[in-house]
């Protein structure tokens, strides 16, 4: 089994396209076993980013691959906290002066 992060929709599409030459399809035989036209796997190949996630993951089980979430900083409240205690350290800091 091989892992690979993948961040954007683009890093996901790529993994799919390689996976999916792996296993000799063309694009058109995986539109045919997803149930979408030939444009969307195209699309969905060069990354497009409002590919729908649900025919995304449906194109990843098609072609055997799963996906391992994984959190990699930590959550946006706690970043809106931070950026909060940021401004109001330098609006004191401006007040000061």
């Amino acid at each position: 089994m091989t892992l690979v992060k993948a961040i954007t929709v683009r890093d996901v599409a790529l993994v799919a396209r390689d996976r999916r030459s792996a296993l000799g399809w063309s694009q058109a035989q995986l539109a045919a076993k997803v149930g979408v036209g030939r444009e969307w796997i195209i699309q969905f190949e060069k990354g497009k980013p409002t590919a729908e996630w649900g025919l995304v993951l449906r194109v990843l089980r098609e072609l055997g691959i799963a996906i391992d979430l994984q959190v990699l900083h930590e959550a946006p409240d706690d970043a809106a906290n931070d950026l909060d205690r940021i401004l109001n350290a330098a609006t004191k800091r401006k007040g000061e002066a």
